[in-house]
């Protein structure tokens, strides 16, 4: 169960990163091709990784209710 809590902080971390990185480079970005795929996949592995979380959490949820 705590794995579920641990993966869900993985997303906001990657989404800030590519948050900061966008807002830094700005418009230098056009010109480097390779980084912007490297951000665009990590912004999708964000919201992959808190859609498991998500996912794990009613999953566990469902089988192990809290009385």
């Amino acid at each position: 169960m705590e794995w579920k809590e641990h993966i869900a902080w993985i997303a906001p971390l990657l989404a800030t990163a590519v948050a900061f990185t966008v807002t830094y480079y700005g418009t230098s970005l056009i010109k480097h091709q390779g980084v912007r795929r490297a951000l665009m996949a990590f912004f999708t592995a964000s919201f992959l990784i808190a859609g498991v979380a998500g996912a794990l959490g009613a999953f566990i949820t469902k089988a192990a209710p809290v009385h």
